[in-house]
């Protein structure tokens, strides 16, 4: 794949086949190889004339294809970095909603606490209440017990006070 819409540095990178086969041939025989180096220069001038024309045929549709797509690479790396951006701000939005929970679990947690210790102080109140009336109770029938046997007693007395002053 070409890097490159320059086609001279496209042609720097190809490999030159006629220095190659210079390179490879021993110089002994002249004429021979000049028979054979200009049949061989001919197809290969041929070979370079096609490839030529490949790399400037390649060269002319990168030259249209090109700029499109650097537009278009520009785009994506505008709307990778605009997903990045979106992605931190919700991640950040996550992250203080977390936070924004765990507070309110907290504050749960800590109104839990403070029920229960109201609770426990109701309870024990409600005891003592209880305690208090049981012992008012006792008390209250101790007292309507004192204050029949009084009654009784004063009854008793006046009954033989009126069997003494009846008697009489």
């Amino acid at each position: 794949m070409l890097k490159s819409s320059n086609i001279n540095s496209v042609l720097n990178e190809m490999p030159d086949p006629l220095a190659k086969e210079h390179q490879a041939q021993p110089s002994s025989s002249n004429e021979n190889s000049k028979a054979e180096a200009l049949t061989c220069c001919i197809s290969k001038d041929q070979d370079v004339m096609g490839s030529l024309a490949a790399l400037q045929l390649s060269a002319g549709v990168l030259q249209i294809a090109e700029p499109p797509l650097d537009h278009v690479r520009v785009q994506l790396r505008e709307l990778i970095g605009r997903q990045n951006k979106i992605y931190i701000d919700l991640s950040k939005e996550k992250y203080k909603l977390d936070c924004s929970e765990v507070a309110k679990l907290n504050d749960m947690m800590s109104d839990v606490r403070r029920y229960k210790d109201k609770l426990a102080k109701i309870k024990k109140e409600m005891q003592g209440i209880y305690q208090r009336t049981k012992d008012l109770k006792k008390r209250a029938a101790n007292v309507a017990a004192c204050k029949q046997r009084d009654y009784q007693r004063k009854l008793d007395r006046q009954q033989h006070e009126e069997s003494l002053i009846g008697g009489h």
